[in-house]
C-alpha cells in the first residue's frame, strides 16, 4: 500500500468537493439575489428610508436591504448580475475551475458600468426606482461626466453600441458558447 498515493488521491478528492461546494454556494447566492430583486418593493425599509413598515420582500429585512443596495447603485442591471452568479456557480461546479469566478466577475463589472450608463442616459425616467433612476447612482455619475459628451456625438450609434457592448459582456460573463 502506497500511503503517498492514497494521500494524494484523498487530497484531490477533498479539493474537488470544496470547489463543488463553492460553485453551489455561488449559484445559491445568485438565486437568492434574483428572488430578492423580483420581490423588491420601494416601500420596503432600506438605507434611505428606514421605516417600520411591513416588509414585502421574500427574503425579509436582509433581502430588502440587498435589493435596494443593488438597485440604487447599478439599477436594473442588477437582474443580469444575479444571472451571472447563477451561471458562474453552475460552470464552476461543472468544470471545477475557480478562475471562472475572477473572470466572470471582471466581465460583470464591465457590463454593469456600461449597462448602468446606458439605462441612466437613455432611460432616465423610472417608475419603481424613483431615487436614482434606472441606471442607479453609478449610471447617473457616468452620464453626468465626459461620457455624456461622447454619447452626444452620435446618440444613435452610442445607443446601439452600448446595448451590444452590455449584452456581449453579459454573454461572456455567463460563458455562453
Amino acid at each position: 500500500m502506497n500511503i503517498k498515493k492514497i494521500a494524494n488521491i484523498t487530497l484531490q478528492f477533498i479539493i474537488q468537493r470544496l470547489i463543488e461546494i463553492i460553485g453551489l454556494s455561488i449559484a445559491i447566492i445568485g438565486i437568492l439575489l434574483l428572488l430578492s430583486f423580483i420581490s423588491y418593493n420601494p416601500s420596503d425599509p432600506n438605507f434611505i428610508f428606514p421605516d417600520n413598515t411591513e416588509i414585502k420582500n421574500i427574503l425579509g429585512f436582509k433581502g430588502s436591504y440587498i435589493s435596494d443596495l443593488f438597485f440604487q447603485s447599478v439599477g436594473f442591471i442588477s437582474y443580469l448580475i444575479s444571472f451571472t452568479f447563477i451561471f458562474t456557480g453552475v460552470n464552476v461546479f461543472k468544470s471545477k475551475n475557480l478562475f471562472l469566478i475572477i473572470e466572470n466577475n471582471f466581465f460583470m463589472i464591465l457590463y454593469s458600468v456600461f449597462g448602468s450608463l446606458f439605462l441612466s442616459y437613455f432611460y432616465e425616467n423610472a417608475f419603481t426606482l424613483y431615487i436614482n433612476g434606472n441606471g442607479g447612482f453609478i449610471g447617473n455619475y457616468l452620464s453626468a461626466n465626459f461620457l455624456s459628451n461622447l454619447i452626444n456625438l452620435n446618440t444613435t450609434i452610442a445607443y446601439y453600441f452600448l446595448i451590444i457592448l452590455t449584452l456581449g459582456l453579459f454573454l461572456i460573463s455567463i460563458n455562453f458558447n
